[in-house]
Formats: structure tokens, sequence, C-alpha cells
């Protein structure tokens, strides 16, 4: 998938980066409760999500690369 289409892959990355980003703000001042948990879940999946979309970005960027090199040949 990642190989056929890369923008609707990393949109869809990136999407969800944004999505949890939100969803970690409302309990950002919580020290217990739901919302504390909820807006933990939002900021590690936040940080995990962007770490993904930075991995899958390197990876199309070497696809690209190693495709123009490979027509030279």
């Amino acid at each position: 998938m990642l190989r056929q289409h890369p923008f609707r892959v990393l949109s869809v990355v990136a999407v969800l980066a944004v999505a949890l980003l939100f969803l970690s703000a409302p309990g950002a001042e919580d020290t217990s409760g739901a919302w504390y948990y909820i807006s933990a879940f939002g900021w590690f999946g936040f940080l995990l999500s962007t770490l993904l979309f930075l991995v899958l970005l390197a990876i199309v960027v070497v696809q690209r690369l190693r495709g123009r090199h490979s027509l030279r040949a």
C-alpha cells in the first residue's frame, strides 16, 4: 500500500496524529480520573504516530531515490 499510495498513507497517519493530539488536550491538567488516562493515551498515541509518520516518510523518500537510480542504470 505504501508503494502504490504513499500520499494517502502519510495523510491518514498525519490526520490520526492530529486527532490524538486533540484528544490529549481535555485532560492535560488532571492528575487522576478518566480524563487523565484519555489524555495520556492521546499524548502517547500522538508521539507514536508522529514517529510512525517520520519512519514512513523516510521509507517513501528512500523508495523514490532508489527508483530514480534504477532508471539511470
